[in-house]
């Protein structure tokens, strides 16, 4: 019948412009996760600056007098856009190689068109307002602006899912319009008319229930999928601590190194957490913080036993001795924090209290510091690995530490991000003689050197060296 073809058209017609736009989607959010995993190591966050590649800002505009797809094919795969014949006349493609000593960057075959959509519409949204999805966080004074803009994009989505409601709506109309003219045409050729369908019935038309199926089907197994794949990822995991420690105030005003405090991510497995003598080797001194005054120190003398006030009483030395009971310490305490803090106006009595109370069920007992990486419990990672011998900076993992007040994770930690990275990551040969050609037992690293040596290659990564072996994460 003519309104059974209508439906069904209509129907595949509707699913087919809503693929083609789920397709060629452009998800900030999407093209920042694929950026950390595939381009953070060469790239600027900002998009500005020059690292190991070049600033990505205006990246589009740069390209606008060539075909789109030549850009979309150069982010896949820069050296076989170039070995194209097809492609030989994109002088911006020749020149950018050429600047950079003809360094290919790593191929992403993987991308797809949607993907590259993503993270190009993320580099334009960093490099023009700093943030992946604009408006970013709005100052004081533009909350209402924010606030009106959100309410707009609300509204918009709502003016969508009612356009959406109608459009069902006039095609059930529009099918019962059409088995109306059917019946009137076989009663006027004197042909027994069909039934006619009722509501129920056309929204019921199996061609339309065997299409939704489908749909429902495909759509559950898309987000299933994606929930499995993020299952126990916790990026921008930003737990509260025990104590307020600010990696920005430590490790970037005062420029304390990373292994000062993390020592165990040069000689072992773990990055370990330092201990409260590594605390204390400071904060003997320095017991007054420039945010918190004495609130946050206080935490780490309850916990370590240290006495700020030493006196000539064996049991009140510098630490205390086991046997000193927690109200005999927090009394300790409570008159260094009146001396400490005689010139501040702020702090009285209340206050004074409000930090005895935080410390106290803190003494003689270790911090009870949050872990915010975890791996699951199949992958085996090695600090010293990438730390002693790969000279990994601590950075390119946890992102810029000295610039978190409150540290979180960085990096998604997936498979996919550590691949790349073993893709992108050349062995430093020269540093490390593990990887000495002249070494009797590790010959088979002769060839490379040579190559690098003739200009044949511009260096080896960690995929050549075996780095992309399941048994090397997974035994």
């Amino acid at each position: 019948m003519i309104y059974r073809t209508f439906v069904r058209s209509f129907t595949l017609a509707l699913m087919l412009a809503l693929t083609v736009n789920w397709a060629n989607a452009q998800d900030p959010k999407k093209g920042e996760a694929l950026f950390k995993d595939n381009c953070a190591s060469c790239h600027s966050r900002d998009m500005k600056k020059d690292m190991t590649g070049p600033a990505l800002a205006g990246v589009e505009e740069r390209w606008a007098k060539f075909p789109k797809k030549e850009l979309y094919d150069w982010i896949r795969n820069s050296s076989g856009l170039l070995a194209d014949a097809s492609y030989k006349s994109n002088s911006y493609a020749k020149g950018l190689l050429a600047s950079y000593n003809n360094t290919v960057m790593t191929p992403f075959p993987q991308l797809t068109d949607e993907d590259v959509s993503s993270l190009l519409v993320y580099i334009k949204n960093m490099a023009g307002s700093g943030c992946a999805e604009p408006p970013c966080a709005a100052p004081a004074d533009a909350k209402g602006a924010a606030a009106t803009d959100k309410k707009e994009d609300n509204n918009g989505s709502m003016v969508l899912w009612a356009l959406a409601f109608v459009l069902v709506l006039a095609t059930i109309f529009l099918a019962r319009y059409i088995n109306n003219l059917n019946r009137l045409a076989q009663h006027r050729m004197g042909q027994e008319p069909v039934e006619e369908k009722s509501f129920l019935q056309i929204v019921l038309n199996p061609t339309i229930v065997r299409i939704l199926v489908f749909a429902l089907v495909i759509l559950g197994a898309h987000i299933t999928v994606n929930n499995a794949i993020g299952l126990g990822r916790q990026q921008n995991y930003t737990p509260t601590q025990p104590i307020k420690f600010s990696h920005e105030l430590h490790a970037g005003k005062n420029g304390i190194d990373c292994q000062y405090c993390h020592d165990g991510a040069r000689r072992s497995k773990h990055g370990s957490i330092p201990a409260t003598n590594t605390c204390m080797n400071c904060h003997t001194a320095v017991q007054m913080g420039p945010e918190h005054g004495t609130a946050e120190i206080l935490k780490i003398y309850a916990a370590s036993g240290f006495n700020p006030i030493s006196t000539k009483t064996p049991e009140y030395g510098q630490y205390f001795k086991a046997e000193v009971s927690a109200d005999a310490r927090l009394e300790v305490y409570k008159k260094w924090l009146k001396e400490a803090n005689k010139d501040n106006k702020v702090i009285g009595e209340s206050e004074i209290n409000a930090q005895l109370a935080s410390a106290k069920p803190m003494i003689g007992k270790p911090v009870n510091w949050v872990k915010i990486h975890n791996l699951p419990d199949h992958v085996y990672f090695n600090h010293s690995q990438h730390v002693t011998v790969g000279k990994v900076a601590c950075q390119d993992c946890h992102g810029k530490v000295e610039e978190m007040p409150v540290v979180k994770q960085y990096a998604p930690l997936s498979m996919g991000w550590c691949v790349n990275c073993h893709r992108q990551t050349k062995v430093k040969f020269d540093e490390n003689g593990y990887y000495n050609a002249e070494t009797k037992s590790h010959k088979m690293y002769e060839q490379y050197h040579n190559e690098v040596k003739s200009g044949k290659r511009n260096g080896v990564t960690v995929e050549e060296i075996g780095g992309l072996e399941c048994q090397k994460c997974h035994y």
